[in-house]
Formats: C-alpha cells, sequence, structure tokens
C-alpha cells in the first residue's frame, strides 16, 4: 500500500462507507452448520457501477464496527470473519485479480457485513373459517368498508387480524477504493434473509461469487 499514516486512513475510509450503512443487513453471514446453496438468497443492488479497475492487485481495508448490526456476536467471531474475507478473496481471483501482498495495490477492497433479528407485524384478511366468522350477506359495491365487516351475530368487527413472522436479515457491503485519493470505483450492498447453514465456507463462497458478480473481470 502507498504510504498513507494507518490511522487516518482508516478514519477517512469509516468516513466514506458510513452513509450507505445506517441498516446493513447480511444475506448469508451468520447460521448453523448446514448444507449450503447453490444460490444465495438475497437481493445485489450495485450503487456504483465500473467497467474496469485500475491494476490486477488488490488489498483488504481494516474497518471497525459503526452500527448494532455489525457489532451482533454472530458476525464479530473471527474466525467467520476470516472466511468472509477468505471468500471475497477467491472470488476477485476468479475475475483475474491478486493480493497486493508487500507490493502496492492498485485498489483496496473494503467490506462490512452486519446481521439483526426482525419481527414483522403484517394485516391479515380474515377468510371464512377464520376466527372471525363473516356474515353470510356482505355489504358490495363502492361505498363498503375495507376496514370493517359484520360477524356471525351481526356485529361490526375488524376485517383484519395481525399476523407476527420473525426473520434474520443481514447486508454485506463492499466498495473498491482508489488508494490514493480514497474515491469508491465501485459500490455494491448484497441484503437479504439469513437462513440456517449460511456460515459455511461453501456458503460464504457462494455469497461471494453473488455479491462481485458485477466487478468487471481483469483485463490484462
Amino acid at each position: 500500500m502507498r504510504p498513507v499514516a494507518r490511522s487516518r486512513f482508516v478514519l477517512r475510509a469509516l468516513c466514506a462507507l458510513s452513509c450507505g450503512l445506517a441498516a446493513l443487513f447480511l444475506a448469508g453471514c451468520a447460521g448453523t452448520a448446514g448444507s449450503a446453496r447453490a444460490a444465495p438468497a438475497g437481493k445485489v443492488t450495485v450503487a456504483m457501477p465500473a467497467t474496469a479497475l485500475p491494476g490486477p492487485s488488490f488489498a483488504f481495508v481494516p474497518l471497525l464496527p459503526a452500527t448494532s448490526a455489525e457489532l451482533d456476536a454472530r458476525i464479530q467471531d473471527e474466525e467467520f470473519r476470516m472466511r468472509l474475507e477468505q471468500a471475497l478473496s477467491t472470488a476477485l481471483r476468479a475475475k483475474g485479480y491478486r493480493p497486493a501482498g508487500d507490493g502496492a495495490a492498485d485498489f483496496l477492497v473494503a467490506y462490512r457485513v452486519g446481521v439483526r433479528d426482525l419481527t414483522q407485524v403484517l394485516p391479515v384478511e380474515e377468510q371464512a373459517g377464520g376466527s372471525t366468522r363473516m356474515a353470510a350477506v356482505e355489504c358490495r359495491g363502492g361505498r363498503c368498508s375495507q376496514l370493517v365487516v359484520r360477524n356471525h351475530s351481526g356485529a361490526p368487527v375488524s376485517r383484519y387480524r395481525f399476523a407476527a413472522s420473525e426473520r434474520t436479515e443481514g447486508g454485506l457491503h463492499v466498495e473498491v477504493v482508489e488508494p490514493e485519493s480514497l474515491r469508491v470505483l465501485w459500490n455494491v450492498l448484497n441484503s437479504g434473509t439469513v437462513q440456517p447453514g449460511d456460515g459455511t465456507q461453501a456458503r460464504l463462497d457462494a455469497i461471494a461469487t453473488r455479491t462481485l458478480e458485477s466487478l468487471p473481470a481483469n483485463a490484462r
């Protein structure tokens, strides 16, 4: 890496990344052991595309966690983070790039990962046979209520009940950065639901490949 004060460099890198990390959700970060799936779930959004990178060599940027999702114990595990970085390195190598080692990197790879548990409560319209029996004769026409119906006794009741569902969501945010100016060259966010087995190496490899899919390959 070209000479830059480490503390100043990390601080500037954190500032450059933090604006897009208010809510990080990883599509496949931590989980129990299990079978790896071939196709990673989640949504990959390329916020800044690129047609080429400045060279073949890369180096990872060490970043400190900045949000509660990044501080989750499931992804603070050192072994997990090493395997995630290994997966990203494998995906980069497959595109023709190589680690810079002790030399100067042509570009930097900065990544942050987070996970959190969510409970979602949604209204569900009551159907016949549900907890609220609808009236045999219902209101019809353009002036009918969208919120209230009559039960079997003829009393007005809510048309909806509420159902809760729980899930774990995570996000992997990756930026490719120019070493001198810290200008972002390429930017992607992979977000979605975390499933059991997402922490296996095979699964992380698949997630990294999917996340970096649109990164241009090295043409040199």
